[in-house]
């Protein structure tokens, strides 16, 4: 069994924060073959410092015991020396403002003994990194657990987790498309496009209460999860952390013939990101609204307007729901190139209200 020792900076220089970032970004690369794919130092120290929203805790498990100082939770602190011993990370993210119950974990192997794709997984290392989850769990008074793992489109089940009381919830495609496939769209069927967050006051609520809807009935599969609360003041929140982040925005706004918002595409870009690469981010049209071609609009205009602002960029990632069978996908307009799937196993259930 490892040892479970906490990392206690969230500085992008710090040793640990560098060695989790290369670790994951060589697990991500080694499945999807893009090498824009990963997480960088600077990203994962962001998510470190925590938020209003959510807390994250990165663990590192080592294989040598030894005297060490006690940090959060009382568990012992990662050292630059233990950097040599580390095996695997799991990094915890603990939401805040809703889905108390839930503890979210990643687990990556150690880039010093990451197995080469196709090859087993090393036993040993998830199993301490279960149990780590499971004491946290109990420690914290967050029964459900969720894991994620990114893994090839089509890759046989996870070796360890049904074992271990998880099911699969939910699984994300992750696709990339590339910029010359991209047309900009006739002007009559552009929506209006605004940048970071900046919304018109006037929409504001026909906006919260689309951001309202698709938090409750954006597909996530069977993952224990509860609707975000949209405000005015949240959405304020939420435009200061992508701000914070080093993130830009463009959203495009799908209206209905009164002129009222009912729907929405966003790409985002990042500054210690690769230039060439932007991502898209929510993409949705209320229940009374579709069938219209209004997410084909918004999606079109915002990606034709970030390429605009952004003309570097080469290439946009996108993570969404896997269809159902026989059914199609907005982006398939854009003919993605799938390079990974994302699949969402859990364990647990709701506390019992007192």
């Amino acid at each position: 069994m490892l040892y479970p020792l906490i990392v206690g900076s969230a500085d992008p220089s710090h040793a640990a924060v560098s060695s989790y970032a290369f670790s994951v970004t060589l697990a991500i690369q080694d499945v999807t073959g893009e090498a824009h794919s990963g997480v960088s130092a600077a990203h994962l120290a962001k998510r470190l410092e925590g938020s209003e929203e959510s807390l994250a805790l990165l663990f590192a498990l080592c294989s040598k015991p030894a005297p060490r100082s006690l940090g959060a939770f009382g568990y012992p602190v990662l050292t630059e020396d233990d950097l040599y011993d580390v095996e695997g990370w799991v990094l915890i993210s603990l939401p805040l403002l809703e889905d108390v119950d839930v503890l979210e974990a990643n687990v990556t192997i150690d880039a010093s003994i990451a197995p080469l794709p196709g090859e087993e997984q090393p036993a040993h290392v998830w199993r301490s990194a279960l149990a780590l989850i499971d004491a946290l769990s109990a420690e914290l008074h967050r029964p459900i657990r969720q894991i994620w793992i990114t893994e090839p489109l089509g890759a046989p089940e996870h070796p360890f987790l049904r074992a271990d009381g998880y099911t699969p919830a939910h699984c994300e495609r992750q696709a990339i498309i590339n910029a010359d496939a991209i047309v900009a769209p006739d002007q009559n069927d552009r929506c209006d496009v605004i940048e970071d967050m900046a919304f018109d006051p006037t929409d504001l609520p026909s906006f919260l209460a689309t951001l309202q809807e698709s938090a409750a009935k954006y597909p996530r599969g069977s993952l224990s999860l509860e609707p975000v609360q949209w405000s005015a003041s949240r959405l304020q929140d939420a435009a200061a952390r992508l701000k914070d982040r080093g993130g830009s925005q463009i959203t495009a706004i799908a209206r209905d013939v009164s002129g009222k918002p009912v729907g929405l595409a966003e790409v985002a870009k990042f500054e210690n990101d690769a230039d060439s690469v932007a991502e898209i981010g929510l993409v949705y049209v209320r229940e009374a609204s579709r069938g219209l071609g209004l997410g084909k609009r918004a999606l079109a205009s915002a990606i034709s307007a970030a390429l605009s602002i952004w003309p570097q960029t080469k290439q946009i990632y996108a993570s969404y729901p896997n269809p159902q069978p026989g059914a199609s996908h907005i982006l398939d307009h854009y003919a993605p190139t799938g390079i990974s799937q994302a699949t969402a196993w859990q364990k647990g259930v709701p506390k019992l209200d007192s």
